[in-house]
């Protein structure tokens, strides 16, 4: 879907593009020149390039990822209206008891409670790695086989915290607790693109950061929703870039 965006965004500068998919290594084919963009998380790439680096909030993050980034790669502007990190979920029986409507509320408990992990459909983002939340981790954590399983062990009593991959689906969180991360305990993981250094000219940047500046979270969930249901990703992208004029 994003690669759609960005490869439209680009053919209304006149520039030819196409777009590679099911590449069974992206990063790699970057790094090959088999691929000139690779939509990504600013986070994301922070954890592959620099993964002891302590930036959490998004500006930190921005300023990490520019400092790390390998000979020959450029990144454009994040985008600031997306917000794709981890979700903690957890029931309104556990919120309203324990007092946990928080990530920081939660993390002095984490050594204590079994965690519960499901993948969301259409979104990006592996498995929780050891240290994604500052200062937690949890006893135990099981990989489910769909948010649908997820909720139906939190609602069980099996765990107690429940992590998905972004944000969830209303379906996905019916009748849970999505706990608030203002502190940012998990990394800023914002959009952004990585581009061959020295390709674009000043039209084509300043296409690419437009389409920074108009993705946000809502949008994003709205149009993965519409490729789930039948809608061909590149008419998805053409219907998303003329309703914000780009």
């Amino acid at each position: 879907m994003l690669a759609e965006i960005y490869s439209q965004a680009l053919a209304r500068t006149g520039t030819d593009t196409i777009v590679v998919r099911d590449s069974a290594s992206p990063t790699a084919d970057l790094d090959a020149g088999r691929i000139a963009v690779l939509p990504d998380r600013n986070g994301g790439l922070l954890d592959r390039w620099n993964p002891s680096a302590q930036a959490r909030t998004p500006e930190a993050v921005v300023a990490a990822v520019n400092a790390s980034l390998p000979q020959g790669l450029s990144v454009t502007d994040a985008a600031d209206g997306t917000d794709l990190r981890a979700r903690l979920l957890v029931t309104e029986e556990f919120a309203s008891r324990d007092g946990v409507r928080a990530v920081a509320a939660l993390v002095p408990r984490c050594g204590e409670l079994a965690a519960g992990y499901a993948e969301l459909p259409g979104l990006a983002g592996g498995a929780p790695s050891p240290g994604m939340i500052s200062g937690c981790a949890f006893a135990t954590t099981t990989r489910y086989p769909d948010p649908q399983a997820l909720r139906k062990a939190l609602q069980d009593g099996e765990i107690q915290v429940g992590i998905v991959n972004g944000p969830p689906a209303g379906a996905d969180s019916a009748g849970l607790v999505v706990l608030d991360d203002p502190k940012f305990a998990l990394r800023a993981q914002n959009l952004l693109a990585v581009y061959r250094s020295g390709i674009f000219d000043r039209a084509q940047l300043k296409k690419l950061n437009y389409v920074a500046g108009e993705l946000t979270t809502e949008g994003l969930v709205d149009l993965v929703r519409q490729v789930d249901a039948g809608t061909d990703p590149a008419a998805a992208a053409r219907t998303w870039l003329d309703a914000h004029g780009l």
